[in-house]
C-alpha cells in the first residue's frame, strides 16, 4: 500500500516549514528558489499525487476550459469523450472551473476552422482538443502556445504540436491489431475492404491516417498477397452510402472481410443486415450504442474500444491540475486497446 504524506511529513523531510510547502503544491505566494528546490526534490522522491479534493484549498480565481470537439448525435463516440469531460468539471467543481464547449463537424474541413477560430478569438485558461484536421489544429495550437494557454489532446495526437498531455489510443497500433484480428478471421485468399468516410476538405482524419498505415503495415507483414480494396461512405446520407455499397459489392465479389477506420462501422453493418449478407467479417472501432447492436447481431464480428470517457476526464484532469498546481503529466498517455466481441461486450460495458 502506498504512504500517505501529510504536509508536515514534507516539510520535515525538506527541512522547511509547512508553509513553504503548502506554497510549492498549491503555487502560490513567493518561496525562495532554494527551498523550493529542496521541496520539488522530495515530492518526486515520494512521487506525490496532490489530492484533487481541493476542499481546503480555496480556490479564489476562477478558470475558464474551453473544450474544441467533433459535434454528434447520441450514442456516438464523441458523446462519450464528452461526458468525461462533464464528469469531470462536476466531480472538482469546488475548483470554480468554468466550461464551455466549441463543436464542428468532424466531416468538414471548413467547420472546424470556424470553430478553431471562434475559439482563439476569446479568452481562456486552458484548452481541451479533440483534432480531426491536422493542419488546422496545428494552427490553432500555434496559437494557443503563443498566448501561453495549455492545452491537451484526446483521441488523436497531432505531430509537431507541444499539448502538455495526449490521451487517446495508439492509432497505428490500433490498425495493426484490427488487421491481425481480421485476417485470424477470413479465409485465404479473400480481399480486404477498407471503409473510409467522406470528408469536405480533405481525405482523412488525424486518426485514421496513422490507423489506415498500421492496418496496412499489418497486411504487408503477415499476409502480403492479401488483396485491399479501398471504398467510402457518407457520414449522414445512409441511402446514398448503401448505393454506394451496392456498387462496390457487386464489382468486388471476393471480399472476405471489412474494416472502417473510424467509430462509424455500424454504416456498413447496417448496410450488411439490411442485405442480409453474413459471410463478410466486419471490424470496427469503438463500443458505442450502435455498433454494439450490430456486433451483437453477429453483423460486426469486433470492435476496438479505446475508452473515451476516460480520456475526457483525464484531460481535463490534468489540465486543472496543471493550472492549479503546475504539474505535468507524461506527454503521451496511451489508452488500452481493448478488444471485444459478442461473447464479453456485455462484461466490458458494465466494467468500462
Amino acid at each position: 500500500m502506498t504512504k500517505r504524506y501529510r504536509i508536515k511529513d514534507i516539510a520535515q523531510m525538506a527541512g522547511v516549514s509547512a508553509g513553504t510547502v503548502d506554497r510549492v503544491i498549491h503555487n502560490r505566494g513567493d518561496v525562495s528558489p532554494e527551498s523550493r528546490l529542496k521541496v520539488e526534490e522530495i515530492l518526486r522522491k515520494i512521487d506525490y499525487q496532490p489530492s484533487l479534493s481541493l476542499s481546503s484549498i480555496g480556490v479564489k480565481k476562477q478558470y475558464t476550459l474551453f473544450a474544441v470537439l467533433p459535434q454528434f448525435t447520441r450514442g456516438e463516440y464523441w458523446e462519450q469523450i464528452e461526458a468525461g469531460v462533464k464528469r469531470a468539471v462536476f466531480e472538482f467543481s469546488n475548483t470554480r472551473l468554468k466550461l464551455r464547449f466549441f463543436y464542428y463537424d468532424q466531416f468538414d474541413l471548413f467547420s472546424c476552422r470556424r470553430a478553431f477560430t471562434e475559439a482563439s478569438a476569446q479568452k481562456c485558461d486552458a484548452v481541451l482538443i479533440g483534432a480531426t484536421f491536422h493542419d488546422e489544429a496545428m494552427h490553432f495550437t500555434s496559437q494557443l502556445s503563443n498566448r501561453g494557454i495549455p492545452y491537451v489532446f484526446v483521441d488523436t495526437f497531432v505531430n509537431n504540436t507541444e499539448p502538455i498531455a495526449f490521451f487517446g489510443p495508439h492509432s497505428h497500433l490500433s490498425g495493426y491489431v484490427e488487421a491481425k484480428i481480421l485476417l485470424s478471421m477470413i479465409e485465404p485468399g479473400r480481399d480486404i475492404a477498407v471503409f473510409q468516410a467522406c470528408r469536405i476538405g480533405n481525405e482523412s482524419s488525424t486518426q485514421t491516417i496513422p490507423r489506415k498505415y498500421g492496418f496496412m503495415s499489418c497486411i504487408k507483414e503477415r499476409s502480403p498477397e492479401t488483396k485491399i480494396v479501398f471504398a467510402q461512405y457518407y457520414n449522414s446520407d445512409i441511402p446514398a452510402s448503401w448505393e454506394m455499397m451496392d456498387r462496390f459489392f457487386d464489382e468486388n465479389r471476393n471480399v472476405g472481410g471489412a474494416v472502417v477506420l473510424n467509430s462509424r462501422a455500424y454504416i456498413v453493418g447496417g448496410y450488411l443486415r439490411d442485405r442480409k449478407i453474413k459471410d463478410i467479417r466486419l471490424v470496427g472501432c469503438g463500443a458505442i450504442e450502435p455498433n454494439v447492436a450490430l456486433l451483437k447481431e453477429g453483423y460486426i464480428s469486433c470492435l476496438i474500444a479505446e475508452r473515451p470517457e476516460y480520456q475526457g476526464y483525464m484531460g481535463v484532469r490534468t489540465l486543472l491540475e496543471y493550472l492549479l498546481y503546475n504539474k505535468r503529466s507524461e506527454v503521451a498517455n496511451y489508452t488500452p486497446i481493448d478488444i471485444i466481441i459478442p461473447e464479453n461486450v456485455d462484461f466490458y460495458l458494465n466494467v468500462q
